[in-house]
């Protein structure tokens, strides 16, 4: 019977985990999380689940099922679990107590480090009197965690699709929290700052620091000869790194009516797309060429479609 029972646990294990990589793959990463915490709900016949995932000290990405469980992701922070390891607490104390997670008689906690990584991750079932073995709720957060970093990856692989397509002024993509703890970076990213900082490609946290008026106000900002566009991605943040490009001299305005410009509109249909007088946009346009030193369309041409030089060549220039 318990060797049925084993084997009965493992195939429904195995059943879970395509279905994971199916929806990392399938799904919007700002969806998956939710998705996948309630494939984890089903498999486990847990009431409700929490999953955070963060770096020391940070808030990170936290998620729960159903969507109206109370849970405070601090007080899933707060679990005392050292490493790789797991808690099970019956009856539900009072830290913990969550609305609604109907006929939970017991939490099962269970913290997974990620691979060259600082961060975890903490997965908290409400269960009832039957739970998974500790060894299969492991083997399952393990699987969600390289399934989310898998969804992550393609989220920001749009950016490199984007550059392909001669999007150059969009920049190589990463996802960190405040600290400059990775997420997620693109090839390209990784070898752009590992050049310009000196530093192994492999990095877990950026090797410099998010300046703070950055991350308060999702401002660009310089690192030595690297541009960074920041914005806000839910409890993180997006980078998008780049070799400075002529127009990053230009005002917001200016860079806009300059890319229209280059990509072969007339000053009619920028002035209609932007809702200002043809007037506006010659005079845009003279301030533009002013200030890059350029005198013919043909010139704007190709700064805007000129391409960002590969990592090798930033490494020659700073030589």
């Amino acid at each position: 019977m318990t060797d049925r029972l084993e084997h009965n646990a493992d195939h429904r294990l195995d059943e879970l985990v395509p279905q994971l990589y199916r929806l990392a793959v399938e799904c919007e990463w700002q969806d998956f999380r939710v998705l996948a915490l309630q494939r984890i709900v089903e498999w486990s016949g847990a009431s409700a689940a929490a999953w955070l995932t963060r770096s020391e000290g940070q808030s990170g990405e936290y998620s729960v099922f159903p969507s109206d469980l109370i849970l405070d992701s601090r007080a899933v922070a707060a679990l005392t679990l050292d490493r790789e390891s797991s808690l099970r607490v019956s009856p539900v104390p009072a830290a913990l107590v969550a609305r609604p997670a109907q006929g939970a008689r017991q939490v099962v906690a269970h913290r997974h480090l990620h691979a060259n990584s600082e961060l975890s991750s903490v997965l908290v079932l409400y269960l009832g009197d039957s739970a998974p073995a500790t060894r299969d709720i492991g083997r399952a957060l393990l699987h969600l965690a390289e399934a989310a970093a898998v969804s992550l990856h393609q989220y920001i692989q749009r950016d490199e699709w984007l550059l392909a397509l001669g999007r150059t002024n969009r920049g190589s993509a990463a996802v960190v929290d405040a600290r400059g703890v990775v997420y997620a970076a693109s090839k390209r990213f990784r070898d752009l700052i590992a050049v310009n900082n000196q530093a192994d490609a492999h990095f877990a946290r950026l090797p410099f620091a998010i300046p703070a008026p950055a991350l308060e106000g999702d401002e660009s900002f310089f690192n030595g000869p690297l541009h960074f566009r920041i914005s806000r991605l839910g409890g993180l943040y997006q980078l998008h790194a780049r070799r400075p490009m002529p127009l990053d001299g230009l005002s917001p305005r200016e860079q806009q009516i300059a890319r229209a410009l280059g990509n072969g509109k007339t000053f009619k249909s920028v002035a209609r797309q932007y809702d200002i007088a043809v007037s506006t946009v010659a005079n845009h346009a003279s301030r533009i060429y002013r200030k890059l030193g350029i005198y013919r369309r043909e010139d704007l041409v190709d700064l805007v479609r000129r391409p960002q030089a590969e990592p090798s060549v930033i490494a020659g220039g700073n030589r």
